[in-house]
């Protein structure tokens, strides 16, 4: 079939998968035995589409011709795959806009002390969110594909309407005040340090 030549099939047994471009492909039956002449050893498959596998079974008929028998493994692809790029690059866009804001908002509200523990706690969420997918995706008993994507955009939904929630009694702060909070304490600190050396009185030393 299209210059690839399938060799030393035996009888009951299968040979392997071999890759094809798309198309009509001839393809041709020579056996060791002898086929009559009047048989037709030459075939057409039908047009051949990306990613359809087929299977032909070759029997013998009471005449000694081939007969040939088609069966279709996997059907071809009905929908294009650059039909992904529009929902990868929406995906990528909702993956930047809230894990750089979120990461951001996290760091500059949190106190000195503790930003390490709230980037902790924000790479924390994320596994728990891929958990959660693995025991619906793995563990679950929902069959249907769409049904599964459809219990992930409610739980999203969810989630979104918790955080509006929360927002709306949420009192910002900004990062520039507590640094120039802290700024202030520090300089006072190192005043007082200065003041309390200054006003001790020096000790003196004497020989003995």
């Amino acid at each position: 079939m299209d210059e690839k030549v399938y060799v030393n099939v035996t009888s009951h047994n299968a040979s392997e998968y071999q890759f094809f471009s798309s198309g009509v492909k001839h393809f041709k039956i020579s056996s060791t035995q002898q086929i009559p002449q009047e048989c037709v050893n030459g075939f057409q498959s039908p047009s051949l589409e990306f990613g359809s596998a087929f299977t032909y079974v070759i029997r013998k008929q009471d005449t000694g011709c081939p007969e040939l028998h088609m069966f279709e493994d996997i059907p071809p692809n009905t929908v294009n795959m650059a039909l992904q790029i529009p929902q990868y690059f929406l995906l990528t866009c909702g993956e930047v806009v809230f894990s750089v804001t979120g990461l951001e908002f996290s760091y500059s509200q949190a106190p000195s002390n503790m930003k390490s523990v709230l980037q902790a706690g924000w790479l924390l969420t994320v596994a728990v969110g891929n958990i959660i997918v693995l025991i619906i995706a793995g563990a679950g008993q929902i069959s249907e594909q769409w049904a599964e994507y459809i219990l992930f955009a409610a739980l999203l939904l969810a989630v979104c309407v918790i955080f509006a929630i929360m927002a709306l009694s949420y009192t910002y702060i900004n990062p520039a005040e507590i640094e120039a909070q802290f700024d202030n304490e520090d300089e006072k600190k190192n005043l007082e340090k200065m003041h309390i050396h200054s006003t001790t009185a020096p000790v003196s030393q004497t020989q003995m």
